[in-house]
């Protein structure tokens, strides 16, 4: 928890020597994922020589009880792991901006708030992670933008909700016998955590993250590591309080939600006029898969959802890699009438969004495509018109890509005003581009390489069946 927090400062101080910066924050981050595995916590370890520590046994900070779970050892390895990813291709896409000591940060604040017990103390933990986001998210020399503030807001309103959980199922196990109050906390927690994890109607600052004025790798960031924990923590309270998986609406509720948003984000996203746009209702159509996978309420089920989550950051993070990209050779602008031809111009930034577009809408030759099939396959005996939308949301999605892409392709003898020359893309930005796109066809073409952990980690859970 201490080390990345550390970083960050270090890495702020550093911050105009981009490449120093880069390889500081995503050293940091592969280091923590690699030790968050490998140290052993059923047998104590040396430090410095002599003092032995059990990393296993809680610890008592400021009052608080840390406790660091098996399962929360994938958790935080995932969330390291796709920082990495992150802070990567922000060497190239978001050079000097504040994501590398924000991120670092970040990755402080959400590894405690999947320790700290009572979960209580986690969201508040969050709500600090949301205020530190906005400032990875605005540009330098520009205001902060309508997204950042957005998340800030929904988080915000999201933790009334979970403190008067709190209170209510502290009064419950005193009264047990005012069932009424069991009702009254499932339907705050479910609104909490709609708000948290941007489910429609609550869904606006998801598609207001990659606005013009904004950092598209930090909005990436948010919704995979800040809603990656958000996920987990919601893993906890339904392992923690199985009463909740155990109502009779839960998994229809869910499903349902899932549903709307696949539909919804399908539709709006193939009819965006502007990539940013494109990428948020994207982004919220692959939320409603990971819902409907957990609104199955089984083992397979949360192994999908599980599934999903992991692999919704391949394609996340090459997106908004080439949203960055094409925003810098079109003069900050993503205006599809703006970025006419502009494909020849960063054919790098071109081909991350292509194949992010294949990944997120979850086709063949890509890191999506084994999560979306295998829930398919699930689905298809018991519920095929829930399997047949998620088919044709994909085809939905890939449509606004494609469409996206004929633009960017097409030649224009008369330049639109926004389309400004620049420099075009360098050997480093494709070197960072092409590893970024093998790394996710390799995870699309080898899904055994993942497929396990989510099964391993789904069997950590006890509240489903």
């Amino acid at each position: 928890l201490l080390l990345p927090l550390a970083m960050a400062g270090i890495v702020h101080i550093l911050l105009r020597w981009t490449t120093l910066s880069a390889l500081l924050a995503v050293g940091t981050a592969l280091v923590l994922s690699v030790a968050v595995i490998a140290l052993p916590l059923d047998q104590p370890s040396t430090l410095w020589g002599s003092r032995q520590i059990a990393m296993g046994e809680s610890v008592t900070f400021l009052g608080r009880e840390l406790v660091l779970k098996q399962a929360d050892r994938l958790a935080m390895a995932f969330l390291f792991l796709s920082a990495a990813g992150v802070f990567f291709l922000a060497w190239r896409f978001a050079q000097r901006s504040l994501l590398f000591p924000m991120g670092l940060a970040l990755l402080g604040l959400l590894s405690g708030a999947l320790l700290i017990r009572p979960l209580i103390y986690a969201v508040l933990l969050i709500e600090i992670a949301a205020a530190l986001a906005v400032f990875a998210l605005q540009t330098e020399g520009r205001l902060p933008t309508r997204g950042g503030l957005r998340y800030l807001t929904f988080t915000t309103l999201a933790l009334p909700g979970l403190l008067v959980t709190h209170w209510l199922l502290e009064r419950y196990a005193v009264t047990p016998d005012e069932t009424g109050l069991l009702g009254t906390a499932t339907a705050l927690l479910a609104v909490s955590f709609a708000l948290l994890l941007g489910v429609a109607p609550f869904h606006s600052w998801v598609t207001a993250m990659f606005e013009e004025n904004s950092v598209p790798l930090a909005g990436a960031f948010v919704l995979t590591i800040g809603n990656g924990a958000v996920w987990f923590l919601l893993l906890d309270f339904l392992e923690t309080y199985p009463w909740l998986s155990g109502h009779p609406h839960f998994g229809s509720l869910i499903s349902a939600a899932g549903l709307l948003m696949v539909i919804g984000g399908a539709l709006l996203a193939a009819a965006q006029h502007r990539l940013g746009a494109l990428l948020g209702y994207a982004a919220l159509g692959d939320t409603g898969a990971t819902l409907i996978a957990l609104g199955l309420n089984s083992r397979v089920g949360l192994t999908l959802a599980l599934l999903s989550l992991a692999l919704r950051s391949f394609g996340l993070i090459l997106l908004a890699g080439g949203l960055s990209g094409l925003r810098a050779q079109n003069g900050g602008s993503d205006d599809l009438d703006t970025l006419r031809g502009i494909g020849w111009k960063a054919p790098w930034s071109t081909a991350a969004l292509l194949f992010g577009g294949l990944s997120i809408a979850g086709l063949p030759v890509s890191a999506g495509f084994a999560g979306r099939w295998a829930l398919c396959r699930v689905l298809v005996s018991s519920q095929p018109i829930t399997a047949l939308f998620l088919v044709l949301a994909g085809a939905g999605v890939m449509a606004g890509v494609w469409r996206t892409l004929s633009i960017l392709l097409t030649h224009s003898s008369t330049p639109k005003a926004g389309n400004v020359q620049g420099s075009s893309e360098g050997w480093l930005t494709a070197l960072a581009v092409i590893v970024a796109i093998l790394v996710c066809v390799g995870a699309g073409l080898f899904p055994q390489t993942i497929a396990p952990l989510a099964t391993h980690l789904a069997e950590m859970y006890t509240f489903t069946k």
